[in-house]
């Protein structure tokens, strides 16, 4: 019940309100990731930081195969949610096996989880799953060269990378054809 004289959405609460997300990515073997993607969502009172509202508080966890990147097992997990009918939108998330992390992923994902079919939340961690992509590019190259400044200045990081994944040419603004970053890996 509102106890304000002012009508709801009118005040701001004096909390902080804060999204948190985060994704590992752990090697299993040569050929398959362990994922774990979390996402919680709280309000902070300024004043008593001890007194927290948590309002979601979810994670995706589940098995990604490589070189092709696809999802072979996935599952919810819904630690906080806010109404109890949310627990309706564990289901959808099933639809992600068998997705493959490269282009055309995102519109996939819309496609089955997107709107009333699921769950917006579960769908920011779904859609965040497109980032072991790169992460497991990382996790490919790093056997072969170390993260250095040197390494990155004299091109045999992106040398080691476009190895890995030659699709990563043209992927960004760094990574453009035309880019000082890739003419440095082609005079190599």
């Amino acid at each position: 019940m509102n106890t304000s004289a002012d009508p709801p959405g009118q005040r701001l609460a004096r909390r902080r309100a804060r999204r948190e997300k985060s994704l590992d990515v752990v090697p299993l073997s040569d050929s398959a990731l362990w994922f774990e993607a979390r996402l919680r969502d709280s309000g902070t009172e300024l004043v008593d930081q001890r007194n927290v509202d948590v309002i979601h508080a979810l994670r995706l966890e589940g098995l990604i195969t490589l070189p092709d990147l696809v999802i072979r097992a996935v599952r919810g997990h819904a630690d906080v949610q806010p109404y109890d009918h949310c627990a309706l939108s564990l289901a959808p998330i099933q639809k992600l096996a068998g997705l493959s992390l490269t282009r055309g992923y995102r519109r996939e994902v819309l496609a089955v989880m997107g709107g009333t079919l699921g769950c917006s939340h579960f769908l920011t961690l779904a859609l965040e799953l497109s980032g072991a992509n790169i992460l497991s590019v990382y996790l490919r190259m790093r056997p072969h060269v170390a993260y250095t400044v040197d390494a990155r200045k004299d091109g045999s990081w992106t040398d080691v990378a476009l190895q890995v994944a030659p699709q990563l040419e043209g992927a960004c603004l760094g990574l453009a054809s035309d880019s000082p970053v890739i003419a440095k890996v082609r005079r190599r």
